[in-house]
């Protein structure tokens, strides 16, 4: 009935009867149909610039909608509160030393920095982006003192990776030729 309110009871009443069915598909069709070019939050909808503007003004000061990262100190004291016998996960120190080292925030840290020194173009091909290895010059293995040094990095895709010669278990070759 157009133009008729219905009293709480009949809601109710009538909520309670049609409670448990579906909505036969030529009923949501002609609803989708209806609701299309309409402002709503249904998925693929588009929003005015007066809307996304609102939206925008909204979220001014939400540090976590502007993709807020916290500082690095932050990050430490956290990643520390559950390292070693403090994560959920600790069975009893089985990480070897290379594991912990090349896991560091450290090695991290180095690794953006040749790639960011280099401009994410592979050293060898010239190659910008895609899957990019952060490859040390003089092996991580046989220069500790040399892990973290700038100078001693180079960005490389992972084809030009594998053609060096201390790649994998080639390096087992260039030690024999160093000594």
């Amino acid at each position: 009935m157009v133009g008729k309110k219905h009293s709480e009871a009949t809601k109710l009443k009538i909520r309670i009867a049609l409670l448990g069915r579906k909505t036969p598909l030529s009923i949501r069709l002609k609803q989708s149909h209806s609701a299309k070019g309409k402002n709503t939050w249904s998925k693929g909808r588009k929003l005015s610039a007066e809307h996304k503007l609102k939206v925008s003004l909204s979220l001014l000061g939400n540090k976590r909608s502007l993709g807020y990262k916290h500082s690095l100190e932050t990050s430490e004291k956290w990643s520390n509160l559950r390292r070693g016998e403090n994560h959920y996960n600790w069975q009893g120190g089985l990480t070897t030393l290379n594991g912990r080292i090349r896991n560091s925030l450290k090695a991290k840290q180095w690794r953006i920095q040749v790639f960011e020194r280099d401009n994410y173009i592979c050293q060898e091909c010239g190659k910008q982006g895609g899957e990019l290895n952060a490859d040390h010059i003089k092996p991580f293995a046989l220069y500790p003192n040399l892990r973290f040094e700038l100078l001693n990095g180079r960005t490389l895709c992972v084809p030009c990776h594998r053609k060096t010669a201390t790649y994998g278990a080639k390096i087992r070759g260039y030690i024999g030729s160093i000594s």
